[in-house]
């Protein structure tokens, strides 16, 4: 097992208008994940249910189906052991 840190990238198409002329709807974002799994693949996996998790608990626009979520990890890389000790940061830097 091996720590990795995840660097997502998610595109989202919106299903429904935005709700008034003066409100914007992002069209994606960027964040982060360390993990703790056997490869590349299997972090990407973790990282993207994480995420996932996260928007859905946080945005309804999501499970309501206001928008489709597309997930892509724009970088995977090993991570020392010790990044695994603080709490995911939550955050999303949208666009």
């Amino acid at each position: 097992m091996q720590c990795y840190f995840v660097l997502v990238h998610g595109t989202l198409e919106w299903t429904v208008p935005p709700p008034s002329d003066d409100v914007s709807q992002p069209d994606g974002f960027y964040c982060h994940r360390h993990v703790l799994a056997v490869d590349e693949g299997r972090a990407t996996e973790i990282a993207f249910g994480r995420v996932r998790s996260n928007l859905t608990k946080r945005g309804g626009w999501l499970s309501n189906g206001n928008a489709l979520l597309t997930l892509t990890a724009e970088e995977v890389r090993a991570a020392p052991f010790h990044k695994l000790l603080k709490p995911d940061n939550q955050g999303h830097v949208f666009y």
